[in-house]
């Protein structure tokens, strides 16, 4: 056998090795993701698909946040929607809500009065449970100054 046959022997049986690692060792990690507004989504096991939006409008800030998990696998789903206000170069904390679903979807749709000239952001937590193994991202909207 050649050096060269050799190389594409050991190179192939890499290949074949690193497809059969089993990838839902990884599905409890909690992941961090920018605006849902980006092409580029991290690939979630559990999580189908989020939504976090926020609107405001004439001084009334709405908060619309929706998680779904496999329709037929998902076992529970879990939103947790954080409005932030801006304080220098800090966020804090103006208004929290929960929904938790025995289900495979979850959503949060609150309104909240705003000051005029202060920025915000929505924090959202999303998690989706598959029986006891389950899977979480966070993300951020845009700011949005009211």
């Amino acid at each position: 056998m050649t050096k060269q046959h050799l190389k594409k022997m050991v190179f192939i049986m890499a290949l074949m090795v690193a497809m059969v690692l089993p990838m839902g060792a990884f599905a409890d990690d909690t992941i961090v993701a920018d605006n849902q507004d980006n092409n580029i989504m991290p690939c979630m096991t559990y999580i189908e698909e989020w939504k976090n939006g926020l609107g405001i409008s004439n001084g009334i800030a709405t908060v619309d946040c929706w998680v779904k998990g496999d329709v037929l696998n998902a076992t529970k789903a879990k939103v947790i929607a954080e409005l932030q206000l801006k304080s220098g170069n800090s966020w804090i904390a103006y208004g929290t809500w929960t929904s938790t679903q025995n289900d495979y979807e979850a959503y949060v749709y609150k309104t909240k009065a705003v000051t005029e000239g202060h920025t915000y952001r929505i924090k959202a937590t999303y998690t989706v449970w598959e029986g006891t193994q389950s899977e979480s991202v966070v993300s951020y909207t845009d700011e949005v100054t009211a």
